[in-house]
């Protein structure tokens, strides 16, 4: 073997098995930087957008067929088992304008190898910020479908499918929720806001409502807060529990429920009947007052409930009532009985109240403090959701020995009609009925803080009552007022001394309030100055005040029966209480024998004092009082310083014209008097009379001659005195 020439270098024997190690480490070092950087791409940006892929396209349709409604996502962000989804739609063919679902945000844990092939298996999820408006109305609701899907019940689709199964997280956690759920057919609407919601593995649901409101369109209403709701989703009607906090029901104004507990739960054994048990007070007040037990179906829309409040005194509610028109809180007490059914959309009521003591006052009512009202009720009718419909099939109340008994009808708005149309408005149906009972108990029953004039009355035969009213708001003019209030089978025996007719076929006195608060006595008879007989005052003033005021009024026994329905309609027409229906013999009762004052109290007594001198006295004498006492201008009180005033004449030398105009100014005479002091007509008061002339012509009152005579007589006033209309009623007069 020879040697290598001196000075030539070898590499070592080694060096060629180094140099490719060292290319293949370097192979392998590219090709794991490449795959580090492939996974990094993949988590960052391949995985992301392909889970987001396999949402939209995968999920999302399972979801859709899952719930038989669109799903729209507005963006969506998928990380390493992990879905973010925001702005969340989920809409229906039945939904008007508000879709049935909206949430802000959702966060779900998935499976990493299932979400890449759509096949999503859900773990914990967070949602944040829903909005729920459920609807229900004449064509069916936007809901009730999914709950049955939810369920299982979906047709041809077992409720334990895989696909359906991976739908369903293992835990969820619900914060800032709102639900509003409109039943268009029945007029409520339930809203809450402030919902979280816990939902485990087991199906177990906490929910817990901040503020719940159900809202009725026709008056009552409920809210409350802090209800916790448990159930089971597998079954979430049947296993349904409600705890109440507080709450309060508000029933019309002035009856509150308040401070509502308890708790609504499952009947064990009985699927879908849930026990209730409430207990609360009112207005308010502290305490205990009332319980409420029952049991309830919601699917079935079935249920009754039993509403008791134990007899207590309402000093109990003393702070409830500190503005009330009640009195003497601790002298009055009361216990109640109420029972409430639900059979699909009718629910009937009946109930019983005892009342003892009551104490009242209300200027509308009396001046005086109307005192030991006792009374014992009963109530039973029935309430038709759908068709809006309320029953009164019993109300009667029993006070002093004397019955009520009242039945009707009360069809509301918007309620569905048999011919499956929708109501436009209101009709009212009442009978009111008093079965016979002694005239004597009748007034005894009476508060006599409420007559007065009518204690000491005695009197014999039978009374009794049988009204009808029948009001169609979409028909007024056909407004029924019928039946007959049994006064006539009564007989005045023997009056008080100062209520006697017999003082009134003599002189007598009255006094009249010329001013608030300041009176003057007035003496009705021929020893007074301004007195004038009935022979003298005009033939044209008497038919036109019969024309305009009485029109019967030598026909009828003091009430226009007839007037009493017209007054009625214009009322309602005009939508508050205008006009009236007082008979002339009403008028003279008012001004002669009570005051002024607009209550309760002088109506009973009006009517009743009426009934007696129709009975005692004669038309002429009553006419002749009339004009003799009613007033005519500031002051002026009979007709004989009337017409010396207006036209310086007495009364039998009136014309039909100046008569007209004597009617013209009442109700008003004070405020139509300026006429006089401005010696100028109004228009209206122009018109006015030259109505009343046509009308006396049209009842023969007036014959055609003196109609045109007195078209063509101008009324001219006696000459402006300044000193009555600016220094003695100056402000009636010229400023």
């Amino acid at each position: 073997m020879g040697y290598p020439p001196v000075g030539h270098y070898y590499p070592p024997p080694m060096a060629p098995r180094r140099w490719w190690l060292t290319r293949k480490w370097l192979l392998i070092g590219g090709i794991g930087i490449g795959l580090l950087t492939f996974v990094v791409l993949f988590f960052t940006v391949i995985y992301g957008r392909i889970g987001a892929y396999m949402i939209q396209s995968k999920m999302v349709p399972k979801l859709e067929k899952k719930l038989g409604r669109t799903v729209e996502i507005g963006d969506v962000d998928v990380s390493a088992g992990m879905a973010v989804l925001e702005d969340v739609v989920i809409k229906g063919p039945k939904d008007k304008g508000e879709p049935l679902v909206r949430i802000a945000r959702i966060e779900a844990e998935v499976g990493f190898w299932s979400s890449l092939v759509g096949d999503v298996e859900l773990g914990a999820v967070r949602i944040q910020g829903v909005k729920v408006a459920a609807l229900k109305d004449k064509d069916g609701d936007n809901f009730s479908d999914i709950l049955d899907r939810l369920r299982g019940k979906k047709e041809g689709e077992s409720s334990g499918g895989s696909s359906s199964s991976h739908l369903r997280p293992e835990s969820l956690e619900l914060k800032d929720m709102s639900v509003q759920v409109r039943d268009a057919l029945h007029g409520a609407t339930l809203v809450s806001a402030g919902i979280t919601a816990n939902l485990g593995a087991d199906g177990g649901l906490a929910l817990t409502l901040g503020d719940l409101a159900l809202l009725t369109d026709f008056g009552p209403y409920a809210n409350a807060e802090g209800v916790v709701v448990t159930a089971n989703m597998k079954d979430l009607v049947h296993s349904a529990a409600v705890v109440v906090a507080s709450g309060e029901v508000y029933l019309w104004k002035g009856m509150t429920l308040t401070g509502v507990s308890g708790a609504v739960s499952q009947t064990e054994g009985q699927p879908g009947r849930l026990v209730v048990h409430l207990t609360g007070g009112y207005g308010g007040a502290q305490g205990t007052l009332w319980r409420a037990d029952g049991w309830a179906d919601p699917l079935a829309e079935k249920g009754s409930l039993d509403i008791v409040a134990d007899r207590f005194t309402f000093d109990r509610i003393a702070p409830v009532l500190e503005k009330s028109m009640v009195r003497d809180f601790a002298k009055t007490s009361i216990d109640v009985a109420v029972k409430i059914a639900l059979d699909g959309p009718r629910v009937t009521y009946g109930g019983t109240l005892n009342l003892v003591g009551l104490n009242v006052q209300h200027p509308m009512l009396s001046e005086e403090v109307v005192r030991d009202i006792s009374a014992r009720g009963e109530l039973a009718g029935s309430f038709d959701r759908t068709a809006r419909v309320l029953t009164v099939d019993k109300a009667a109340l029993e006070t002093r020995g004397v019955d009520y008994q009242l039945t009707g009808r009360l069809a509301m708005p918007e309620g569905i009609e048999p011919n499956g149309s929708r109501r436009k408005s209101r009709h009212l149906g009442l009978r009111l009925t008093i079965p016979p009972v002694p005239c004597q108990t009748m007034l005894q029953s009476i508060p006599s803080q409420l007559i007065p004039h009518m204690v000491g009355f005695k009197l014999k035969g039978t009374f009794g009552t049988d009204v009808l009213v029948d009001i169609d708001w979409a028909n007024l003019e056909a407004t029924k007022l019928e039946g007959s209030v049994g006064i006539r089978g009564c007989k005045v025996v023997k009056p008080p001394p100062e209520m006697d007719s017999k003082r009134l076929l003599g002189s007598f006195e009255h006094e009249v309030e010329i001013e608030p608060d300041k009176w003057k006595t007035i003496k009705i008879g021929p020893e007074s100055h301004d007195f004038v007989p009935l022979a003298e005052v005009s033939p044209h003033l008497l038919n036109s005040l019969q024309t305009t005021e009485d029109n019967g009024f030598y026909k009828h026994r003091g009430f226009i029966t007839k007037e009493f329905r017209t007054a009625m309609v214009k009322d309602l027409q005009a939508g508050y209480f205008k006009y009236g229906a007082s008979s002339i013999t009403m008028q003279l009762v008012k001004n002669v024998f009570l005051t002024r004052d607009k209550t309760l109290s002088r109506k009973f007594q009006e009517l009743f004092l009426t009934w007696y001198i129709e009975n005692t006295l004669e038309k002429d004498r009553l006419f002749e009082i009339y004009v003799n006492a009613i007033e005519f201008g500031p002051g002026l009180y009979g007709i004989k310083p009337a017409s010396l005033q207006y036209f310086g004449k007495p009364p039998i030398d009136l014309n039909p014209r100046e008569a007209a105009f004597f009617s013209s100014i009442l109700p008003a005479p004070k405020r139509r008097f300026k006429q006089f002091c401005q010696d100028k007509l109004s228009g209206w008061t122009e018109n006015k009379i030259e109505r009343i002339l046509q009308l006396m012509v049209k009842r023969g009152r007036l014959t055609e001659q003196d109609y045109l005579i007195a078209m063509q007589t101008p009324l001219v006033f006696q000459p402006n005195k300044r000193g009555f209309c600016d220094k003695k009623y100056p402000k009636w007069g010229i400023k």
